[in-house]
């Protein structure tokens, strides 16, 4: 008999490395900004695991990296972020402020409910919620 491998892409346990998958880096508009340092943190509530969160942006196109056993960065053109595998999974990092909204519909677009705190370049703190995010 020959045996059959199922595989289900939701739960795929893709395994990322240190050196990262093929994708996005930062572009030059959101590199110029470094500078600014760590700028967004937050939670991504109704997720299992940082691993499968990693794999969600890694499905949306996202450039994924494993940063140690349990920690994964993501990256695209203007946010990197760093995913800790708390309850919900936590996130911190840098996002382009000019396209903070981006990150958002980014999150929205891949179906996750999150509370996102953002430091804008005047140093004011701004918050945002998922529609179905909740205090």
């Amino acid at each position: 008999m020959r045996e059959v491998k199922l595989v289900c892409p939701i739960l795929s346990g893709v395994d990322f490395t240190s050196g990262g998958t093929d994708g996005p880096r930062l572009d030059a508009a959101a590199v110029a900004q470094l500078d600014l340092g760590s700028n967004v943190w937050g939670s991504l509530t109704g997720t299992v695991s940082a691993q499968s969160t990693a794999e969600l942006f890694f499905r949306a196109g996202w450039r994924v990296r494993r940063s140690s056993w349990t920690e994964f960065q993501v990256e695209n053109e203007c946010a990197e972020l760093e995913l800790a595998p708390l309850e919900p999974v936590v996130f911190s990092g840098f996002v382009d402020p000019n396209r903070i909204t981006d990150l958002l519909g980014g999150l929205s677009g891949m179906g996750l409910s999150f509370s996102v705190e953002f430091e804008d370049p005047e140093g004011r703190e701004h918050i945002f919620r998922s529609a179905d995010q909740r205090d």
